[in-house]
């Protein structure tokens, strides 16, 4: 195959790009493609980069864009301002939230591609890593942290191959679900919220809270779930508090994941698929997820890679089936180990996003139960 050439312009760099960029890192060090990287100066006069988007150039003639967002409105409360100008500037966008029913909404909609599957990895010595002009000042911070291996979100532990497993038969098979609350104030004093995004996370912990409950009742010592020790969760959801922060710390999480077989997901922000889910397909667990909103590319769906509920009682019956089906969570998860290496791991996910730009008829989409 002919060598790529790949122009990557940077501007702020949340968690969000970190797979897209570990990505194309990967496939330069591999001799795939040849990547040059522009990190976007203060007063630039280049067009913009929104929040958690790049921008590449493939063969000094394609123009890509990759948006990590959450969904369609976690930017604006009206997508085709976003997105319009945005599409008239891009042959492609590879977007992670994909849905064609949105798309049809929005002016050339058409020029938007499933992305896949987004969750927070990296690779050593990742350009990702460094404090970029346009970052936010506490974000610079945060990642010149990041760096120090004593540090709890140490970069070390958010590496490729520590989310990898393979499928594992287990007898009894246990059961996970930690997951966080949402401040439905949002996530610092200065931040206002609309209404509806406000019931949204109210939606959300609402329905996390009541899947541990009925999980912890339904399994007992098969189950172990709770929530982060924040201040919101504290105040109101204190029974489910994991009092013990050496548990949530992510060496401990990766270490139980990897000895669950079963693992629940629910809806993420704006509808999201969270990166939860990314990370149980990487380590080859059969799924039992909340109804999900977005489409991925390839052959991915209900019984095949997960299992799906609309209620936390449908959660607790569908684990269940799990528990009692060998063959079928051996089916989940097998599946699940074939699609994280098909089209999930970093490089791969940037190779057929750039096998897709330059071969079209070569992107495959598989649509998600709605």
């Amino acid at each position: 195959m002919m060598k790529l050439h790949c122009r990557m312009r940077l501007g702020s760099v949340s968690q969000h790009l970190y797979q897209i960029i570990a990505g194309f890192e990967l496939l330069a060090r591999h001799g795939v493609i040849e990547l040059v990287i522009e990190r976007q100066a203060k007063g630039a006069c280049a067009e913009p980069i929104p929040v958690n988007m790049l921008e590449v150039t493939l063969n000094r003639e394609i123009r890509l864009l990759y948006d990590l967002n959450d969904g369609y409105d976690n930017l604006v409360e009206e997508p085709e301002r976003l997105y319009g100008p945005l599409l008239r500037r891009y042959d492609i966008c590879f977007k992670r939230s994909f849905s064609a029913v949105r798309n049809a909404r929005l002016t050339h909609g058409e020029k938007i591609c499933p992305l896949g599957l987004n969750y927070m990895v990296t690779i050593p010595g990742s350009v990702a890593h460094w404090p970029m002009p346009l970052d936010h000042p506490i974000e610079k911070m945060k990642k010149l942290i990041r760096m120090l291996p004593l540090t709890v979100h140490y970069y070390g532990w958010y590496t490729v191959e520590k989310f990898e497993d393979e499928p594992r038969p287990e007898e009894p098979p246990r059961v996970l679900f930690m997951a966080r609350m949402w401040d439905v104030r949002g996530d610092s004093p200065d931040m206002h919220l609309p209404e509806t995004k406000r019931e949204e996370r109210h939606y959300i912990n609402e329905q996390r809270a009541r899947t541990i409950r009925l999980c912890r009742e339904a399994f007992g010592s098969l189950f172990h779930g709770g929530v982060a020790p924040t201040p919101f969760a504290a105040e109101h959801y204190p029974d489910l508090v994991i009092a013990d922060r050496r548990e949530v710390s992510r060496r401990a999480y990766l270490k139980r994941m990897k000895r669950s077989s079963i693992c629940i997901a629910t809806m993420g922000l704006h509808q999201s698929i969270g990166w939860k889910f990314a990370e149980y397909v990487a380590a080859s667990k059969a799924i039992v997820t909340e109804t999900l909103h977005y489409e991925v590319p390839g052959v991915f769906g209900e019984n095949r890679n997960y299992l799906s509920f609309r209620t936390p009682e449908e959660c607790v019956e569908a684990v269940a089936r799990l528990i009692r089906d060998e063959r079928l969570r051996m089916h989940l998860m097998q599946n699940n180990y074939n699609y994280y290496r098909r089209h999930v791991r970093p490089d791969r996910l940037v190779l057929n996003s750039l096998m897709a730009a330059v071969e079209p008829s070569r992107q495959e989409t598989g649509v998600l139960v709605q």
